[in-house]
């Protein structure tokens, strides 16, 4: 467990940066508190291995591991702890990458997000099948109109593009094949095992982030032992624990990266300190589409943005039922503060809705807000 106590850390704003010891003491124990309760969580959800970490004015406030990484489903004896340097597939909060990454490719001209995703090779027949099966995300979709890649990144795809948010992984997973289109290559190179996608987010977000405990796909060579340290999946079913099949996939778009909450937490910090990209390229990233009318939608490049209680919240959240993995990545940016938790089961998902951006509903992100943002204690 590391704790950095700040002294303007988790308290009312109008509190002097010149806290006395008291305040410090205080601080440190509602970190305690919350450590504690974060826990009982993991226990109840029947997650057998968690990690946390906080972020406040780009530093990182506090981090630690819970409960186990690995055991024998046997008899559940531990004998790997889980820690705040533990890799977890980190399931759809890749979104966030993929929202940064085409942003920072439009910046330097070699993407326009305004280009129509129905030109790529194979569009056709791939919507054609989504629309007539029983998939959700193909319900409303519209093949022969025009769907431009900010729609997809926005998650505006369903019904008339551009106007309508729908969460749709399935067409986030066609971003990987659009990058090998753009890059001159077979959409079908983006099956390959370090594609260009994923080398372009090592080139363009973990390199510059030194994100060195993070792999941008399961196939990453000089990250061998990221892959090799990776948390196992487990699912709870009738009373015990089941371990779920190893993850061996490319990136596609939706899902692909393996990452802890330090270096997570790393790639928050680089946000705001120029490191990625420029302001105005930030400014869009957590900007929300807007629909025709005027409304803004609940979700921006990668995040969904939403207001809760006064504040305004930007989020993704994972969630990988067949692999054992579930996650949350929330900021609170008026307090400049962020909360990172990642674990190797699907028991931190709340089953947010498609359309709307709910991230109250997660008891886990309310155990945060109720301590850092709301506790008025």
């Amino acid at each position: 467990m590391r704790y950095i106590i700040l002294a303007i850390l988790l308290s009312f704003p109008s509190l002097a940066i010149s806290q006395n010891v008291g305040q410090l003491k205080d601080a440190e124990q509602r970190f305690k508190t919350f450590s504690i309760e974060l826990d009982s969580l993991r226990k109840a959800n029947h997650i057998p291995g968690l990690a946390a970490a906080v972020v406040k004015d780009q530093e990182v406030a506090w981090s630690q591991g819970y409960g186990s990484s690995h055991f024998d489903t046997g008899d559940g004896a531990s004998f790997k702890a889980a820690t705040a340097d533990t890799p977890f597939w980190i399931a759809s909060v890749t979104k966030t990458f993929l929202g940064l990454l085409f942003l920072q490719l439009e910046e330097q001209g070699k993407i326009d997000l305004n280009n129509k995703i129905n030109d790529m090779p194979g569009w056709n027949s791939f919507c054609s099948w989504l629309t007539n099966s029983e998939i959700v995300f193909g319900r409303n979709l519209h093949c022969n109109k025009p769907i431009t890649i900010r729609n997809v990144l926005n998650h505006t795809v369903n019904g008339e593009p551009g106007t309508d948010f729908m969460y749709n992984p399935i067409m986030y997973s066609r971003l990987s094949r659009y990058i090998e289109y753009v890059y001159g290559n077979p959409v079908s190179a983006a099956e390959g095992r370090q594609n260009t996608m994923a080398q372009l987010i090592q080139e363009n977000i973990l390199g510059p982030t030194g994100m060195d405990r993070t792999m941008s796909s399961m196939w990453q060579r000089n990250k061998a032992l990221v892959f090799f340290d990776m948390a196992q999946g487990f699912e709870h079913k009738d009373g015990r624990y089941v371990r779920k099949k190893h993850i061996e996939r490319h990136l596609a778009g939706g899902a692909g990266i393996v990452s802890t909450v330090n270096d997570l937490a790393k790639y928050d910090i680089a946000l705001y300190t120029g490191k990625l990209a420029s302001d105005t390229v930030i400014e869009k990233l957590f900007t929300p589409a807007v629909a025709p009318d005027g409304i803004s939608l609940p979700y921006a490049f990668g995040w969904y943005v939403q207001e809760y209680k006064g504040e305004k919240l930007i989020w993704h959240s994972g969630w990988d039922e067949k692999a054992g993995f579930s996650a949350l990545y929330l900021k609170v940016p008026g307090r400049d503060l962020t909360f990172i938790v990642l674990a190797n089961s699907e028991g931190m998902w709340w089953g947010n809705p498609l359309d709307k951006a709910e991230v109250e509903r997660s008891v886990f992100a309310q155990l945060f807000l109720n301590h850092f943002v709301f506790n008025t204690k």
